[in-house]
């Protein structure tokens, strides 16, 4: 199968993912957002399945997917409090070990109905092609630390030999957790990134999911082959590419089954060659 990278394929990623599979391609890491079965309009039929329809579907999905990952490969994948149980019994039925369920909070969140909860979360499952190996570059997507105190002053404690050691902060920041914060993109705020597509996710959400599961090479940049087989607008394209121009090396391709998502997704990213280009030929001018 000859496809092009760093593109959006429009078409269905039920038969495209069976023909990558069939020419043996492996990807480091497949990171999705699909349709969550919630009857929203993305000008087709795809998120409004009967639930045995969705879990059937979802299943095959995620066999192919197994099937697609590297030997260290993971997969992230969105999903909806509601239905992320039947994805996770997909993920353990298609042979992939679990690694961490993780959590979207986003403060901007709203209810419809005063008769629930506001919704301020989304979980993405995390999981491995291998239960003893994959990539997690912890170091990239440290968080400051609540305080700076914790800076100034290491914290003593007793090893198991009884020795006492002192632990000292990591000056990147701490550990993050296993819960995302970031904002959705509601309000002026978003306004330059956001697109008319309903469930589009901010690139800064992503930009950290690629940092923190994509491979490294040994110059320490990001690389690998990243797929989205439900890519939208493009947002994992935009990401990559964006960390691209900072001299990472990542390979992607992205599928969308609507031609209008997938045609605003290859503008975006040809507008970010379009502005790197311009910022060029305006500082070389300045140079001058």
């Amino acid at each position: 199968m000859n496809f092009k990278l760093r593109t959006t394929l429009c078409g269905d990623s039920d038969t495209l993912l069976r023909q990558l599979v069939d020419a043996r391609l492996q990807f480091d890491l497949v990171l999705t957002d699909p349709p969550y079965n919630l009857n929203k309009d993305f000008g087709n039929g795809t998120d409004s399945l009967p639930l045995d329809e969705f879990i059937a579907k979802t299943q095959q999905r995620l066999q192919l997917v197994a099937q697609l990952l590297s030997p260290r490969g993971s997969v992230l994948w969105f999903a909806i409090h509601r239905y992320v149980g039947h994805v996770q019994i997909a993920m353990e039925k298609a042979g992939l070990h679990y690694r961490r369920m993780n959590i979207w909070r986003y403060e901007n969140g709203f209810s419809h109905s005063s008769r629930y909860p506001r919704a301020e979360y989304e979980p993405f499952l995390w999981y491995s092609k291998s239960d003893t190996e994959w990539t997690y570059n912890a170091d990239l997507v440290r968080v400051p630390y609540r305080s700076q105190e914790r800076l100034e002053n290491p914290v003593y404690y007793r090893s198991s030999s009884g020795e006492r050691r002192a632990w000292r902060p990591n000056p990147l920041g701490r550990l993050r957790g296993d819960i995302w914060e970031f904002p959705t993109l509601a309000g002026r705020r978003f306004a330059g990134e956001r697109t008319p597509h309903p469930t589009q996710k901010p690139e800064s959400l992503f930009t950290q999911i690629l940092k923190a599961f994509c491979p490294l090479d040994s110059h320490s940049r990001l690389t690998g082959m990243v797929i989205d087989p439900f890519h939208g607008v493009g947002t994992t394209g935009v990401c990559a590419e964006r960390l691209n121009q900072q001299g990472h090396k990542i390979d992607w391709v992205g599928i969308e089954i609507e031609p209008k998502w997938a045609d605003i997704a290859n503008r975006r990213v040809a507008e970010l060659s379009s502005d790197l280009f311009a910022e060029r030929i305006g500082k070389r001018d300045i140079d001058k």
